[in-house]
């Protein structure tokens, strides 16, 4: 868990988009073009191009069953000057997130309960990395933030916006004046314009963020609310927020695992029950009473 040190970050416009897909345009781009000892290489390269990232040309030529000659002149032909730069094109593309670049040959076992396993592990480990790195100290700061402030707004986008509505129905059953952004049809800036030195702004920002991310905690500190970034290993802490916990996410396929930072959040959320104490309780009993009331649950 860091607070208030800023680190480069990854990636995560329409522009970067293009630029870290630079390598398999260039190959489709090419492709109609390409003799055959070459494209059975480009071939290789549309299936899985984050696998130039992780091997040498002399690999890459065994894995396509071609040769490094031919791998040097089809990366010559795509534009780059050399095969490194090739791979920091998809390394590039990897640390963006593209789930096309993430995808690997083979990595899993082929039964089914070793692939079960293989899944548990990486979850676990995920886990593991992120739960250990917390420091006590900031933690505690936190959920006393969570309990006390004015009010507490979630916001996420994309995947992050499913992770942000979870840890804002924890909350909103033990407290009052909790919300979650962004609502259906609606802009931020009037809600953002509301947040002032007793709030608190609990961002999500998992990777292939979108620009508003650093916008609104930016925006949200010159309100001088506390806030709460939690994001990926990606992405590092930013300046402008109080708290940044990152989370580890990625395991070996393709999409991200959430696992870990739903951990954190019920972490956090068992934390934060215990705390209210009596005042939570009381604000659950009412919830639960007006269930009944509204006939909403079986």
């Amino acid at each position: 868990m860091t607070k208030k040190t800023k680190h480069p970050q990854a990636p995560h416009d329409a522009n970067d988009a293009a630029t870290h897909t630079a390598l398999e345009k260039a190959v489709r781009a090419q492709y109609a073009s390409l003799p055959v000892s070459e494209r059975r290489i480009a071939d290789f390269i549309l299936e899985f191009p984050g696998e130039v990232a992780a091997y040498t040309a002399t690999e890459l030529a065994e894995l396509s069953n071609g040769s490094k000659a031919a791998v040097t002149r089809l990366i010559k032909r795509l534009g780059f000057s050399n095969y490194d730069e090739a791979r920091r094109a998809a390394r590039d593309a990897q640390t963006w997130g593209s789930p096309l670049y993430l995808m690997q040959k083979s990595h899993q076992p082929k039964d089914f309960a070793g692939r079960v396993q293989f899944h548990i592990d990486q979850d676990v480990q995920n886990i593991t990395t992120t739960l250990q790195s917390l420091s006590p100290d900031s933690f505690r700061l936190i959920v006393d933030t969570i309990c006390t402030a004015d009010r507490v707004v979630c916001v996420g986008w994309r995947n992050s916006y499913f992770l942000a509505a979870y840890l804002h129905w924890q909350i909103v059953q033990v407290r009052k004046d909790v919300s979650l952004l962004p609502t259906a049809g609606m802009t931020l800036a009037e809600d953002i314009a509301m947040l002032g030195k007793d709030d608190l702004l609990i961002c999500v920002g998992m990777r292939r963020r979108v620009p508003q991310v650093e916008k609104v905690i930016a925006a949200a500190n010159k309100q001088q609310a506390k806030i709460l970034y939690v994001t990926d290993r990606t992405a590092g802490a930013l300046s402008s927020a109080t708290w940044t916990i990152p989370c580890s996410v990625r395991g070996s396929e393709p999409f991200d695992r959430y696992g870990a930072v739903l951990s954190l959040f019920h972490l956090l959320s068992v934390a934060v029950v215990e705390k209210m104490g009596e005042t939570g309780r009381k604000h659950l009993q009412s919830i639960e009473h007006l269930h009944d009331v509204i006939d909403e649950m079986e």
